[in-house]
């Protein structure tokens, strides 16, 4: 349960947004040797490098990618790409097929393993938090309840007002529910 002092003043004049928003960025951005502690360690459950779970979440977040693409997104040679997903590719993390459309081009998949990582890795986080939640009276959690809805909007917004972006992908995407991590 929160503290008095540790309450935000609700009636804050204007001219003090910019101080609230600094206090806001604080807490939301605050990730102390004890909390990176949790995330390490399930990585380490993995046996995960970094290499592997930069290559991991490349694929995540921009799907199949050819040896070249992933190579770049890695700022390796293409040798050391090779290297690296011939490794995960024998611990079964990733997977290479051939282009449907180009024999010649390699794609690398995230495979079920892979994919398990990330789920792993967000139901302890999702435990972790509540944890936290558990500490927090009814009322607070709604407060933060509705913050955490305002970011996700906000965040919604941004993406339909980005150049380029497709009016139906950004409805979709501002329909998904916030991340359980």
């Amino acid at each position: 349960m929160l503290t008095n002092d540790m309450r935000p003043e609700l009636d804050r004049t204007a001219g003090d947004r910019a101080a609230l928003e600094s206090e806001l960025l604080d807490e939301m951005t605050s990730w102390s040797s004890r909390d990176r502690g949790p995330a390490f360690k399930t990585w380490h459950r993995h046996a995960l490098s970094l290499v592997h779970l930069t290559v991991l979440f490349e694929l995540e977040s921009e799907g199949p990618l050819s040896m070249r693409r992933l190579a770049e997104a890695m700022d390796v040679s293409d040798a050391s790409a090779t290297g690296i997903v011939d490794r995960m590719e024998k611990r079964g993390l990733v997977e290479r097929r051939h282009d449907a459309e180009d024999r010649r081009v390699v794609l690398v998949y995230i495979a079920d393993a892979g994919r398990r990582i990330f789920s792993d890795m967000a139901a302890h986080r999702r435990e972790l938090l509540a944890n936290l939640l558990g500490q927090l009276n009814e009322t607070e959690m709604s407060a933060l309840l509705i913050g955490m809805r305002a970011i996700h909007s906000a965040k919604a917004t941004e993406v339909a007002n980005e150049p380029g972006t497709d009016a139906v992908a950004a409805a979709d995407h501002a329909a998904q529910p916030p991340p359980a991590s």
